[in-house]
């Protein structure tokens, strides 16, 4: 008897993933009335190229789905160029199209989705706390009850 196929081996399907949006959310329901919300996101690798001595990046773009609340929340707070963490599993979706080919898409199904939108909130007293909805908070050192912004929107988007 062959000893590999005695060999049981672990098996793990983790992906942890932080990112931007390449585009609005879509948010539509199955059959049965579950929310699912779908996007991509940009993944961005930095690294210096040994021939030219440049900095270049290496970016990937990677399907994800969320299902029920947690995609109805996606649809309403995320759109194009959001920052989010997300953590989930690889799925393979296959299907055949119209013109009979069959095809194949991996797409993370995230188990996961916080958003990583900053703001400062004169109130808090602890730098980094984790709000209820998510986002990511960072105290302020200002006296007075005025919440200042961090806004992305300024950032140029490469896509």
């Amino acid at each position: 008897m062959n000893q590999q196929s005695n060999l049981r081996l672990p098996e793990q399907n983790s992906v942890m993933l932080i990112g931007r949006l390449t585009r609005d959310p879509e948010l539509r329901r199955t059959g049965t009335g579950k929310a699912v919300c779908s996007f991509d996101i940009a993944v961005n690798r930095r690294y210096k190229d040994s021939a030219s001595g440049e900095w270049k990046d290496d970016t990937v773009f990677v399907p994800v789905v969320v299902w029920e609340a947690q995609a109805e929340r996606c649809a309403e707070r995320l759109k194009k160029g959001s920052p989010v963490s997300v953590e989930g599993k690889l799925r393979s979706n296959k299907w055949e199209g119209q013109d009979g080919v069959k095809r194949t898409k991996l797409e993370v199904w995230a188990q996961r989705v916080q958003f990583l939108s900053f703001s400062a909130k004169a109130d808090e007293n602890v730098i980094g706390a984790k709000t209820g909805d998510g986002d990511v908070s960072v105290a302020s050192n200002s006296d007075d009850d005025k919440t200042t912004s961090y806004s992305d929107d300024d950032e140029e988007i490469p896509f």
